[in-house]
């Protein structure tokens, strides 16, 4: 039967609640560039392209794929749209389930470094912090071009490897991918699918004023607490400590597996941070730069703001020396601050079977060359370049193809 419902009243549900985040989005807006916010000029900027931002991320993913009977994979946490400290050598994808369904993923990863699927309540900011399971790719039945099929659902179904396999406990609200990527310069993205058995063949139904609604209040408490909770969460870490780097931990809600570090720059002009430690024995590893506010990776593409295991350079004692400065020091390992006086650096070891100490101390910049060994390769202005044309590069791939 057709719906020739005119609008007026039959909308008002839809109606209300798009004024009410409306309503919260100019709040914020007005709050974002005062205390407790910050009221510098650049992160004031940065906090509106945030709000921006995690206004179409959460709209997206709210309304458009906010159906866990007729899922897809959302990406998130790219170059672009960045909340929650993404790892900047990760493609996010996310989609909706529910218990009572049965879900098959599919896809091939084999170009890429490696992935991992996780099963999760859903976002921490929310207070949903439960991982109720996970497999890492290399650990799944593949054929042999690398294509995979996996199962999330209440019981195993008949002929699927246990391997190939995540039990779909009550509270799981989200299936999570995070795909990785060491070399930038030869990887590339892969491809994942994700299927609702029980509605197979079929459409969804259309949306309804009231679904909309709900929908759409569902993106105002998700935008609205992730403003806030990211910035309380880097408050309390950095705390009144500066110049400074934690050892390795796990996280709340993160993988099994993952340990990461964190600490906090804090540089005058002609300063720099000297960061040091042992090569972990680790499946992945690297170093990156945070802003302080929002929680977000810097510029990925058009900056070297992040280094992994693969990208970093190894004096031949087996250590690493970054420098984390507001100008090139001439060094392979150096962390660009964009010009933030302030920020957090980052760093996670997956799969290590050692985790070495890390310290940091601050050099003047002009002494860099004297606090690092004698062989340090030096970079001129063509061979920074050319390491940022492969990342430029990289995350086109990654992120516009």
């Amino acid at each position: 039967m057709l719906d020739n419902t005119s609008g007026g009243g039959a909308a008002a549900p839809a109606a209300e609640a798009w004024g009410e985040l409306a309503g919260a989005l100019g709040a914020l807006g007005e709050q974002i560039s005062a205390p407790p916010f910050p009221a510098v000029a650049r992160e004031a900027a940065d906090g509106y392209r945030y709000l921006g931002r995690l206004a179409v991320l959460g709209l997206q993913w709210a309304v458009e794929f906010g159906d866990p009977d007729f899922p897809a994979f959302y990406r998130h946490d790219d170059d672009i749209t960045k909340w929650g400290g993404p790892n900047v050598d990760n493609r996010y994808l996310r989609a909706r389930v529910r218990a009572g369904n049965t879900y098959r993923l599919t896809g091939n990863a084999s170009t890429s470094y490696g992935f991992v699927v996780q099963l999760n309540q859903g976002d921490m900011h929310l207070d949903e912090h439960g991982v109720y399971g996970e497999a890492w790719g290399q650990d799944l039945v593949t054929d042999d071009e690398g294509n995979f099929e996996m199962y999330v659902s209440a019981e195993r179904p008949d002929g699927v490897p246990e391997s190939n396999w995540l039990s779909l406990h009550p509270d799981t609200g989200i299936v999570s991918i995070r795909e990785y990527f060491n070399d930038w310069a030869n990887e590339h993205p892969g491809w994942f699918d994700i299927e609702c058995l029980d509605t197979e063949g079929r459409a969804p139904a259309p949306l309804t004023p009231e679904v909309m609604a709900d929908r759409l209040r569902e993106a105002r408490r998700w935008i609205d607490r992730s403003v806030r909770y990211w910035h309380d969460y880097i408050d309390t870490a950095r705390g009144d400590r500066r110049n400074f780097i934690s050892p390795p931990r796990s996280v709340a809600a993160g993988a099994a597996g993952i340990a990461y570090g964190s600490g906090f720059f804090d540089l005058d002009d002609g300063q720099a941070m000297l960061i040091e430690g042992g090569e972990p024995d680790a499946w992945h590893w690297n170093f990156l730069l945070y802003n302080l506010s929002w929680f977000e990776s810097l510029d990925i593409a058009n900056r070297v703001t992040s280094l992994n295991g693969h990208q970093m350079h190894v004096d031949a004692d087996g250590g690493f020396r970054i420098v984390v400065a507001h100008e090139d020091p001439g060094v392979p390992n150096w962390l660009d601050t964009s010009g933030l006086r302030s920020g957090m650096v980052t760093y996670r070891y997956i799969h290590a079977r050692t985790a070495p100490t890390v310290t940091c101390r601050l050099v003047p910049l002009a002494g860099v060359r004297d606090a690092v060994p004698a062989a340090t390769p030096v970079v001129d202005g063509g061979a920074r370049r050319r390491q940022i044309a492969t990342r430029r590069a990289h995350i086109a791939r990654r992120f516009r193809q």
